[in-house]
């Protein structure tokens, strides 16, 4: 299948499940917050029954968040997410002697993991954001896990995120995740274009239909 096939077959797709702005926007930024205020003290916490809203709905979810100091360490710090219906956990792995240097760096990384695994708490917890999942974790295929249902609101809302805290923009934000993730790709040369292309297309119907706040 040609390459613009593929896309505009993943954007047509999307376009069904295109979501409002996220109402909980004030709960992503309380939670960035009180990450980077317990990093830099650093004191692991967890949370239990983190209770939100949307509309008539409402969720509550379990929240854990692990820091490790590894001077050996081959990069300033990593974070590492994972999410479900009812629990939100992160751990981020750093190296000491690279902060307060850093720090930018990470609080934008932070608000932006915890956009992308919100997006994925509230798709499985309210109706009106729920999708048809399309990828299955035993395939490992970063191609279709990247360009599944679930994912692309995911990314794109965690990278626009990244693009406002750090003042750049959004297609900048997505080449700087790239670059972070490269090694991930079978064929970056020829997959990369494809899925920042589907990103894009995604964010910028949601800009369209002022489903999101306006970005770079």
């Amino acid at each position: 299948m040609k390459k613009t096939s593929i896309i505009e077959n993943i954007v047509s797709r999307l376009k069904k499940n295109l979501i409002n702005e996220r109402k909980s926007d004030e709960l992503s930024l309380a939670l960035s917050r009180f990450v980077i205020k317990q990093f830099k003290k650093n004191e692991s916490f967890e949370f239990e029954n983190v209770y939100f809203e949307r509309g008539d709905d409402y969720a509550s979810f379990d929240m854990t968040c692990t820091f490790i100091e590894d001077e050996s360490f081959n990069h300033p710090f990593s974070i590492n997410a994972s999410s479900d219906q009812q629990s939100l956990d992160i751990e981020i792995t750093y190296r000491p002697s690279d902060f307060p240097e850093s720090m930018n760096d990470l609080v934008a990384e932070v608000k932006e993991t915890i956009e992308h695994e919100l997006e994925h708490i509230e798709q499985q917890n309210f109706e009106d954001m729920s999708v048809i999942y399309s990828y299955d974790d035993d395939e490992e295929d970063n191609f279709k896990y990247l360009t599944s249902n679930e994912e692309i609101p995911a990314y794109v809302r965690g990278l626009i995120k990244r693009a406002k805290t750090k003042r750049i923009s959004l297609s900048d934000a997505m080449d700087e995740w790239f670059e972070e993730n490269k090694m991930k790709f079978d064929d970056p040369d020829n997959e990369w274009p494809i899925v920042k292309k589907i990103w894009m297309g995604f964010a910028n119907d949601m800009r369209l239909k002022e489903k999101t706040k306006k970005f770079k």
